[in-house]
């Protein structure tokens, strides 16, 4: 298993000791890649309409590229808690 994540940046093994520094990792890949704001804000309502499906649909794609790129930035014991 490589020491380096998604994008070169280091696994975390340890993240209890290295959070905050970690945190700042995931952080500024997430908003690199532009799915910061799946992270920070809720899920909107599915509408009735096809722009309410279209928005929602929208956030779940960036909502699960978020969480890869999380997953992809820890080393595997942590994904298995």
């Amino acid at each position: 298993m490589s020491e380096y994540g998604l994008y070169g940046s280091p696994r975390f093994a340890q993240l209890d000791d290295d959070y905050k520094v970690c945190a700042v990792y995931c952080r500024a890949q997430l908003i690199k890649e532009k799915v910061w704001s799946a992270v920070v804000t809720d899920r909107p309502a599915s509408g009735n309409d096809s722009r309410g499906n279209f928005v929602a649909d929208a956030w779940d794609i960036m909502n699960e590229s978020a969480l890869t790129n999380i997953q992809m930035s820890v080393k595997p014991v942590h994904l298995h808690r």
